[in-house]
């Protein structure tokens, strides 16, 4: 079996007994060699996933996300051949996930059951973050019994599940990065030229589909094509695979600018996204230098903690494999790569991430959670390979130390803006499960505290792994995986209690409650004003999905579209007349409907 580099070490210590597969008889149940186990395990482990992921948004009936959610959907319901309509913020991103979850609105045009049906292929996509960590595993030459173990903790972790409870394109990131490496691992492996090239392949596509699915996909393909490129220069690979893979990546490269040309010639109003242009200019500007920093640190402090401090010792096991010539070369590509990508990734969202006064931006959850799988993987698998409680305790204690720094960093450099800032427990919904603190206020956030909390936890792993420092090495980090799957299991299921329940909860005036009090009826055309709530309008825009929406200046004499027959205007004052909420109403237009409790009045055509 191929190993994926971090965790082939060549110390004397890790021989045969350590990195060989579960075909040898070395570790493992011998009924684990059957042919069935493993693929059974794996269909019973991905429905078992996904019955609990759709247990988990059984109450979820509309997107809350705005305007995130709302502009994925919308460019689903483009892309399911549905009527135009307006799309929040009139920008087009990525729309390879719209495309995945655009089945749903093929099916049915009621938004709440399409809702529905697009969280149950979330489920769908999510789960295979099970097979696909399996599979990344076993290329470290981790035994069966372990792999699947672990898979099942990766599968669990609330970074991965959280976002898969929305309509976000996080959904499918952490599969797709999964896969990318593991692309890229099998293709700088010694093998045949047809299985390298086959690896080149699945590398380059992943690549290229997190490029169609998010901006973040731009770090991921600028990486892979260095890659290829210097792969290619110095024959480190097959040249054929390395030259078909740069010609995977160019080929996803123009889909992804046709799928965004093709959206805005459909889209009225609509331009591309501008976040590559504002991390550009940020990077640019030396007096953001400062906060750019701040955040990345940030950034990388929340992901440290997130992962319960995993992620930080499978940062100093790539940065210890890509220094070191000891690896091969596969091992050391790989471990750049991560190191690379998380780092990156950081830097541009730190640039890009608007000055909104509030500390998720500061410390940011969602752009990094794409990785939080592949750096669990890695780093228990390190845990599962390193011999000797001393080797143990000394990475134990380096990624310690690289978490307790970040966390020192960050309250040194952002004291004053944490304390200015909005805590929402959407945006940092594994910093309000560590601290277990729950509302909302920049006095319920407590990096310290999250900090020890996550290190405890990571003890707590390390300490299980040293049960089993000598022969019984795959019964320690086995039982760490056990204890890390449950841990992540309550930790998801507490997050969506306290986090994604209410968050939903509190926004049901602006999803389908708008509907109903409002009397929006099938086919209506709907025209928003301006100064309409601003989280009910971008609601609309999808739940109206069987007719179309506009936003204008009503209030401001903006005349209505000609085919709008439904118009939904701001009433400020609580004791004026429902007239008076649009004074200059045009010819034909009356009050339909006074719905004074949610601040706004409709209005109809005829």
């Amino acid at each position: 079996m191929t190993r994926l580099a971090p965790m082939s070490t060549a110390e004397p210590e890790s021989g045969p007994s350590a990195g060989t597969s579960s075909e040898d008889g070395r570790t493992g149940p011998q009924w684990w060699h059957a042919r069935w186990v493993v693929p059974s395990a794996l269909a019973l482990g991905y429905v078992l996933n996904v019955l609990f992921r759709l247990s988990l948004v059984t109450r979820q009936d509309y997107p809350t996300v705005n305007p995130d959610e709302q502009m994925y959907l919308v460019m689903a319901r483009i892309m399911a051949g549905l009527p135009t309509t307006e799309i929040p913020g009139n920008q087009v991103i990525p729309g390879g996930y719209s495309l995945l979850i655009s089945p749903a609105m093929r099916i049915t045009q009621d938004p709440v059951y399409a809702y529905h049906l697009i969280l149950g292929i979330n489920a769908l996509i999510s789960c295979l973050v099970l097979p696909a960590a399996y599979w990344a595993l076993r290329r470290l030459n981790v035994s069966r019994p372990v792999s699947y173990v672990v898979a099942a903790a990766a599968v669990l972790l609330p970074p991965v599940v959280f976002y898969s409870q929305f309509a976000m394109a996080d959904t499918a990131l952490p599969v797709l990065v999964l896969l990318w490496l593991i692309g890229v691992h099998g293709l700088f492996s010694e093998g045949s030229r047809g299985r390298r090239i086959r690896f080149a392949l699945l590398a380059s596509f992943a690549a290229g589909y997190c490029l169609l699915t998010h901006d973040r996909g731009g770090v991921i393909i600028a990486l892979t094509g260095l890659v290829l490129l210097v792969a290619l220069v110095l024959n480190w690979v097959p040249r054929i695979a390395a030259a078909l893979g740069l010609a995977v990546l160019a080929v996803m490269f123009v889909v992804k600018q046709l799928m965004t040309a093709w959206l805005m010639s459909r889209i009225d109003g609509a331009q591309p996204s501008e976040v590559g242009n504002a991390v550009f200019q940020t990077l640019e500007n030396t007096r953001l230098m400062r906060r750019t920093f701040m955040r990345t640190v940030g950034h990388l402090w929340y992901f440290m903690t997130s992962t319960w401090g995993l992620g930080a010792l499978a940062l100093v096991v790539c940065v210890w494999v890509v220094f070191s010539s000891r690896f091969a070369r596969a091992d050391r590509v790989v471990g750049f790569l991560m190191v690379a990508l998380l780092g990156g990734i950081a830097l541009a969202a730190a640039a890009g991430l608007p000055a909104d006064h509030r500390i998720d931006t500061i410390v940011y959850a969602r752009y990094l959670s794409p990785l939080a799988a592949v750096y669990v993987v890695v780093a228990v698998a390190a845990l599962y390979h390193v011999r000797g409680w001393k080797k143990i305790v000394a990475i134990g204690v380096a990624a310690t130390a690289v978490t307790a720094a970040l966390t020192a960093v960050l309250l040194r450099m952002a004291v004053n803006e944490l304390h200015k800032s909005w805590f929402i427990p959407w945006g940092l919904p594994d910093a309000t499960f560590l601290s277990s603190r729950w509302s909302e206020g920049w006095d319920s956030f407590h990096a310290g505290r999250t900090t020890a909390v996550a290190l405890i936890v990571f003890a707590a792993l390390v300490l299980l792994r040293l049960l089993g420092a000598g022969r019984r090495f795959a019964l320690g980090a086995g039982a760490a995986g056990i204890a890390l799957a449950v841990f992540a299991g309550a930790g998801t299921a507490v997050i969506t209690d306290r986090v994604t329940e209410p968050w939903t909860e509190e926004r049901y005036g602006d999803g389908t409650g708008l509907i109903k009090e409002a009397g929006i009826r099938p086919g209506d055309r709907l025209v928003m004003d301006r100064d309409l709530r601003w989280e009910g309008r971008t609601t609309l825009a999808y739940t109206v999905l069987d007719g179309r929406v506009w936003t204008r200046a009503l209030i401001k004499d903006e005349q209505p579209p000609a085919e709008a027959n439904v118009a939904v205007l701001a009433l400020f004052d609580d004791n004026a007349p429902a007239t008076a909420s649009w004074p200059k109403a045009p010819a034909g237009w009356h009050v339909d409907r006074d719905v004074r409790q949610r601040d706004y009045v409709v209005w109809r055509r005829g």
